[in-house]
């Protein structure tokens, strides 16, 4: 695995930045210690603590200080720790390869913000994971926050979720369930 992400983190073009919200939680404690591990192992990733709404969370921030629109709600373990390493290769560019008129779909998207709620034991999350946070490393205009719901219990009740992978767009305008690859996530955010 060191060898893989030692291969991920040669192809980024750029630093990123690492923004926690932290609580008092043990899971804010393990957020905090994951995110270290990370960030020993490539100089193209800075750790910082800030205080923010709904910790614990790790925020994705481009070299130039802009916010990538990626954020992680706990902690990217289990079957999210590939997705999250994904979001920080998309994040950081050049990012997956993406088919020229999927591409022009994505650019042309107005203001999304999409929420991916997940189980970290959920084997059909990691795809939208990837697909929401890919299209939002493209377009600025598009969030892509992942939360997962074992330390969000009240994101679940606010939308009534049975199972995962949840989709939330809009804060609830849309909510659809199941795994999604980044041209049916395109579709739907077209729509």
């Amino acid at each position: 695995m060191l060898q893989q992400l030692n291969t991920v983190f040669s192809r980024m073009a750029s630093r990123l930045t690492l923004k926690l919200s932290l609580d008092d939680r043990p899971v804010s404690s393990e957020l905090k210690g994951y995110m270290q591990e990370l960030t020993k192992l490539t100089d193209k990733l800075t750790l910082v603590e800030e205080a923010g709404p709904e910790a614990p969370c790790v925020r994705i921030y481009r070299e130039d200080g802009s916010y990538s629109g990626l954020a992680f709600h706990g902690v990217p373990g289990g079957h999210e720790f590939t997705s999250f390493v994904l979001g920080l290769y998309n994040a950081a560019g050049p990012g997956q390869a993406l088919d020229e008129d999927v591409k022009k779909g994505i650019q042309a998207l107005g203001k999304k913000d999409i929420k991916v709620l997940v189980s970290l034991s959920c084997t059909m999350c990691p795809e939208l994971v990837t697909a929401a946070q890919r299209i939002a490393a493209e377009n600025d205009a598009v969030t892509a926050e992942v939360y997962d719901l074992n330390h969000f219990p009240e994101v679940r009740d606010k939308y009534n979720v049975m199972s995962v992978p949840c989709l939330v767009i809009d804060d609830g305008k849309t909510i659809t369930f199941g795994k999604k690859n980044v041209r049916q996530l395109l579709e739907l955010l077209s729509k």
